[in-house]
């Protein structure tokens, strides 16, 4: 009987120990396998969350800052605008020193010298049908005794994905007050007191402040007398200044 016991609890210990000595079973390793799988893809998810996060965040930094670029080179060139003609009307000797619609903008004002050779420039801001959407464009075109000389460069394209946008003009009205916004500047004499930018991107995400920008010669003559704010005298035009 006790030779019996002594076998069994042997053969007990015996199996145990081949069990323990035979390491993990196949369905335990799968098991492992999967958790550490499940841990890997887990980890990806959350690198590739947060370089997508990272990526957004940064895209939209860059958005901001090129807006915020384009706003102020805008408003420094307007705002230095000056009292030069860059063109006469060969039937009266009339000189234009500022032209604007809805679409287009020139006047003359000085360069910065990291995008040209500085002094007066023909500058034109001009939105144009690119694509789908509209481009905001800029070139420029020195002025010299004998002239408009040829462009130094291609049209730079400043903005794009423009859904829509227009330029609009206001000087005083006849109680020296700031007037109305107008669509069409009609008088090339004068500087307008004020010039205004807005635009609407396709990209819901790139928000344009409206710009308003004041030139500091405005409504300057082509008489050259003192460049102060003079009053405008518009076309009786109905339609200057109506939506499309």
């Amino acid at each position: 009987m006790r030779t019996t016991d002594r076998q069994q609890f042997s053969n007990r210990y015996t199996r145990t120990n081949l069990r323990s000595e035979s390491g993990f079973t196949l369905l335990e390793m799968l098991v492992v396998t999967g958790l550490m799988a499940l841990l890997v893809m887990l980890g990806l998810n959350l690198m590739r969350s947060s370089a997508s996060a990272s990526a957004k965040s940064e895209a939209a930094a860059q958005r901001n800052e090129q807006l915020r670029s384009v706003q102020s080179f805008l408003r420094r060139q307007i705002t230095g605008a000056l009292p030069i003609a860059y063109e006469f009307d060969a039937s009266n000797g009339e000189a234009t020193f500022f032209s604007g619609d809805r679409n287009k903008l020139q006047f003359v004002a000085n360069m910065p010298g990291y995008l040209s050779y500085g002094g007066a420039y023909l500058q034109t801001f001009e939105l144009k049908r690119g694509g789908e959407n509209y481009q905001l464009e800029f070139s420029f075109r020195q002025i010299t005794t004998e002239g408009l000389l040829k462009e130094e460069r291609k049209p730079e394209i400043l903005l794009d994905g423009i859904k829509s946008g227009e330029f609009s003009y206001r000087t005083l009205d006849e109680q020296s007050k700031p007037g109305s916004w107008k669509n069409d500047w009609d008088v090339p004499t004068q500087i307008p007191l004020q010039t205004s930018l807005k635009i609407e991107f396709a990209d819901k995400k790139m928000h344009w402040p409206l710009l308003v920008a004041a030139s500091k010669l405005s409504a300057a003559t082509a008489t050259g007398g003192n460049p102060g704010l003079q009053q405008a005298q518009f076309n009786s035009d109905p339609g200057i200044g109506d939506g499309e």
